[in-house]
């Protein structure tokens, strides 16, 4: 975590450019960041396309992983490092590989493909949360509640959903966060009316070397820090524990 405090030391940098130790105290980076549109419309794509990616991501990392943790299929082995494949591939393959068949379906630079794209690379991360979470499940419990009427649906949402409450918050996290910082396939993706904060901040660093985007980053893990602590209020810090050690 050392190395967050020099971009927040250098994000009140008095000089006109990066330099340690900072030559004065200064917030105009600061101003200077609120104030600049590009940034200001980024963060506005870049958190739509990230709550689209969470809400594709993370039910369809349920529905594979229950059928991980209760299918008894064949191949269900190769299905599993299908899925998980985006963790190992290089990112700018997948933008390459996506930006020609987006070409060729004629769909790219559209909202909706660059949401499916982040949430096939935010599902590897809810899979394996989810599935952690689903192995635990107390099977009795659903057995006794489908005894005493209950159907399926019902069973999930009174039983299953408040067993793996921690999984699903974390993966939502998970997803969430790695959307939003999700750079290098989103580079090939966008048009300039729906560029993501990351692809906007690449653009500034390429003409600019000043503390603006010191100043931007510590606004963003500021935005992570309150992300975490909200997510935490809704589950045990044990079970978040224990859920990422198992997954």
């Amino acid at each position: 975590l050392s190395p967050l405090l020099f971009v927040l030391v250098n994000s009140f940098n008095a000089s006109d450019f990066n330099s340690f130790p900072p030559t004065g105290f200064s917030l105009r980076w600061y101003q200077f960041v609120l104030g600049y549109a590009p940034f200001r419309e980024g963060m506005a794509n870049s958190l739509v396309v990230a709550a689209a990616a969470t809400l594709v991501a993370v039910p369809a990392g349920m529905l594979a992983a229950f059928a991980f943790v209760r299918g008894g299929f064949r191949g269900k082995g190769i299905l599993r490092t299908f899925f998980l494949s985006p963790l190992v591939m290089p990112k700018v393959a997948i933008g390459i590989a996506v930006f020609i068949l987006l070409i060729r379906l004629r769909l790219f630079g559209s909202v909706p493909s660059l949401i499916l794209v982040h949430a096939m690379l935010s599902l590897p991360f809810a899979i394996v949360l989810l599935t952690a979470s689903l192995v635990n499940v107390n099977r009795a419990l659903e057995e006794a509640a489908m005894d005493l009427g209950a159907g399926p649906l019902r069973t999930f949402w009174k039983v299953i959903l408040p067993q793996i409450r921690a999984g699903l918050v974390v993966a939502a996290v998970f997803a969430f966060i790695t959307s939003f910082d999700e750079t290098e396939a989103s580079i090939f993706l966008v048009r300039p009316a729906n560029i993501t904060l990351p692809i906007q901040m690449f653009l500034y660093l390429e003409q600019y070397q000043n503390p603006t985007l010191a100043a931007l980053s510590t606004l963003l893990i500021a935005l992570t820090v309150v992300i975490v602590v909200v997510a935490m209020r809704f589950v045990r810090g044990a079970e978040v524990a224990r859920l990422v050690a198992r997954g």
